[in-house]
């Protein structure tokens, strides 16, 4: 799963979108979807609408 530390002062906020988007940059759809959402969403048996 993927976190961000906001709103620590050694978070990459602003930039987190951009610094995700680099990160996951070579990774399937399928495998970014995983590790930016849906591995949270089975962890914690969240719906999502």
């Amino acid at each position: 799963m993927w976190a961000s530390d906001f709103p620590h002062s050694d978070s990459t906020w602003p930039n987190s979108q951009a610094v995700l988007q680099e990160h996951t940059r070579g990774l399937s759809t399928a495998t970014r979807d995983r590790i930016c959402h849906d591995n949270v969403v089975e962890l914690y048996g969240l719906s999502i609408a």
